[in-house]
């Protein structure tokens, strides 16, 4: 399987799980998918440190903020396709939502 060409969150969702299940990590654990998110979302963090100038490792400056971003995102979509969540349609439901909120 390829990785999609186009730009449906479907379609990379629906990859993402396939490489999932090819690399072993199909878990049917939800937790651990979990556990891993909030790993990368600490990755994405020290990261972005850098970028807006905080005190940082030696580590910390060879951390690529897209490639956390990626892998956040990766383990996002894993996860909600071990919850069978179509991401997508969650958005759109949840932005439905948010545009009847006041924000101020």
């Amino acid at each position: 399987m390829n990785i999609p060409t186009n730009d449906s969150l479907q379609n990379l969702q629906s990859y993402i799980w396939q490489m999932n299940k090819d690399r072993g990590f199909n878990t049917t654990d939800p937790s651990k998918k979990l556990v891993m998110l909030i790993e990368e979302v600490g990755e994405l963090a020290k990261a972005t440190r850098k970028i807006v100038g905080l005190k940082f490792t030696d580590t910390t400056s060879q951390t690529n903020v897209r490639e956390e971003l990626a892998d956040v995102q990766i383990v996002l979509l894993s996860l909600a396709s071990l919850l069978d969540v179509d991401m997508i349609e969650a958005v759109r439901e949840k932005e439905e939502k948010n545009r009847k909120r006041s924000w101020k």
